[in-house]
């Protein structure tokens, strides 16, 4: 008895069948990658300027070496030394850096402005040199104090009657203070700093 014309047919479809239905087959579900990246988190604003010394307690006497003497006083009793100062934060609108002293109780005289110090300095050392340029740090420039031809640090100098001395941090966003030269009073000198700054820091010293 002969094979049925038939059953060749049949198998030939029920492969094609079987081929349809494996090629259907797409494999393991995809895994879901989340949400498009959006990019680094927003950090948030700069944390604020803040501003120390180890010369002395902020609202603390200020030493003997960081009061008034010679040249500027020459019978005073201190060395005329500018204390050593830190400071973090200011963000990245910074250009340059400046520091103003003033006597807060005798009619905010100013005892120094320094100024154009480099956004990347962000210390002092102690005993900043005289002088309208000095060595260090590059770049900054000192007021002259009262006219005395004397650029530079104007120690306390109340003779220990509780003067509040108020040490400055200002940071500008220009790198060289605009409008004044070496022959600009330190009075105008700080005026153009506050004027100028985007943002400021204190500590103070009694004396």
């Amino acid at each position: 008895m002969g094979v049925p014309r038939t059953l060749p047919c049949l198998f030939l479809l029920l492969s094609l069948g079987c081929a349809s239905e494996a090629g259907t087959d797409a494999g393991p579900p995809a895994v879901d990658a989340g949400a498009p990246d959006a990019g680094r988190p927003d950090a948030g604003p700069p944390p604020p300027l803040e501003v120390t010394t180890t010369a002395f307690d902020d609202g603390g006497a200020v030493p003997t070496r960081y009061q008034c003497g010679p040249p500027l006083v020459a019978a005073g009793a201190g060395e005329n030394v500018t204390p050593a100062m830190s400071w973090t934060g200011g963000g990245d609108a910074v250009r340059s850096w400046a520091i103003v002293v003033r006597d807060r109780s005798a009619g905010d005289l100013v005892h120094w402005a320094i100024y154009d110090i480099p956004a990347s300095v962000r210390a002092l050392d102690a005993g900043i040199a005289e002088g309208y340029e000095p060595t260090a740090p590059a770049g900054a420039k000192q007021a002259e104090i009262q006219g005395s031809r004397y650029f530079g640090y104007f120690g306390p100098c109340s003779g220990g009657r509780g003067n509040t001395y108020e040490f400055t941090l200002h940071a500008l966003d220009v790198e060289a203070l605009p409008g004044v030269d070496r022959s600009t009073p330190e009075t105008e000198v700080a005026a153009q700093v506050e004027a100028t700054s985007i943002e400021s820091t204190s500590f103070t010293g009694i004396w």
